[in-house]
């Protein structure tokens, strides 16, 4: 019979035995995932990413492209067999972010790179227990327009073209055949810190903010009146994400994921203002897109004079459509909302003020010396 310190050991050898895969290291998500699971302890951690990344020396980044069957088949053959669970958020973006979104294209090859890497691990990984795929709004039809208010996950499908579909036949069909687990969480804004990432719309804001104040001009805002939206920290949906991936009683559902309270831009727009230490000047609305990529030589100025870790533009904001379609420009203004109480009924009752976790996710670009220090004169 075991004593109590064996059991202890047992206990211990088998949390030290998971072996976290996440795909899409490098976008908000993913840096999201690899720090929370690599502070809690227990898991050991691999991230895929095409980029480096600079991350704690615990995790190990493999670069992979997961558009590449034969790369993915010799990286999990070599390297991978050992994972328990998966955590999939990588995506392909086309240039043109919004309008690629309705490309059947943008569908096909999501679902493949999904393919790719999942059809290796159901040969080599015999330890596998759990996979969570991030989905989101366009799970709704935000990519069309608008949706029903709020949005719950037993809405039917939308006609739109969408990778979260394809996606999620698949997986539900290899959970069954081969015994795993797998949950889908769908966020709203997920706000966070990723350097290159196009679907980082808070980068843009802050940069926006940057430039005009270097600059010597108020903080205007460029988006529409009134539109009613939620978010998702990230650091609150990765701790969602372990939440799903222990507990047995997620299997084969999918949770929203939202911060639980609502927000518009453009009531929060003096906050950002008195953060940056600017003066609000009455909204004027503006193709961010259209008009930032001409300030490149002014970021540039600035990012030198302060010590910035980057000087060019393009590596904060490589794409300034999701600035635009966060803030509202010129996209539809009803609400956007999803529904958080199935997560909530089910036992994931985290929060976090959106207001508060702007100005947080600020705050730690500038301590990271993404953007200006708080005291910068222009």
């Amino acid at each position: 019979m075991p004593t109590e310190t064996g059991r202890a050991e047992e206990k211990i050898v088998q949390v030290e035995a998971r072996k976290l895969l996440v795909a899409g290291a490098s976008g908000v998500v993913g840096r999201a995932m690899l720090r929370h699971f690599g502070a809690v302890g227990g898991w050991d951690l691999t991230g895929l990413s095409r980029r480096l990344l600079d991350v704690p020396a615990s995790v190990r980044v493999l670069p992979l492209d997961l558009q590449d069957p034969a790369a993915c088949e010799a990286a999990v053959a070599a390297q991978l067999s050992d994972t328990t669970h998966l955590v999939y958020c990588a995506t392909y973006e086309k240039p043109n972010l919004l309008a690629g979104w309705l490309d059947p294209d943008h569908a096909a090859v999501n679902e493949t790179m999904l393919r790719n890497l999942l059809e290796p691990l159901r040969r080599h990984a015999k330890r596998l227990e759990a996979v969570l795929v991030m989905q989101g709004t366009k799970a709704y039809g935000a990519a069309a327009g608008t949706f029903k208010l709020p949005a719950k996950e037993e809405d039917p499908r939308a006609l739109a073209p969408n990778f979260y579909y394809g996606q999620e036949d698949y997986i539900r069909a290899a959970a069954t055949a081969d015994g795993w687990r797998w949950t889908a969480l769908r966020p709203q804004f997920v706000c966070g810190f990723a350097l290159g990432s196009p679907m980082n719309g808070l980068s843009g804001v802050a940069a926006y903010a940057a430039i005009s104040r270097e600059l010597g001009l108020p903080l205007r805002f460029p988006g529409g009146p009134g539109r009613v939206l939620e978010a998702t920290d990230s650091r609150l949906l990765a701790r969602a994400a372990e939440w799903a991936l222990l507990n047995p009683a997620c299997n084969v559902e999918t949770f929203n994921i939202v911060n639980g309270d609502i927000f518009t831009w453009e009531s929060l727009w003096p906050k950002v203002a008195q953060d940056f230490g600017m003066a609000v000047a009455v909204p004027t609305p503006a193709r961010l897109a259209r008009i930032m990529p001409s300030h490149a030589a002014t970021w540039r100025r600035l990012a030198e004079r302060q010590g910035l870790r980057h000087h060019d533009l393009r590596d904060l904001v490589p794409n300034w459509g999701m600035t635009d379609y966060l803030l509202g420009y010129k996209t539809p203004l009803e609400p956007m909302l999803l529904s958080g109480i199935k997560a909530r009924q089910a036992g994931f009752n985290d929060c976090i003020d959106s207001e508060r976790m702007v100005l947080e996710w600020i705050d730690i670009l500038r301590a990271e010396r993404i953007i200006p220090a708080r005291e910068s004169a222009p």
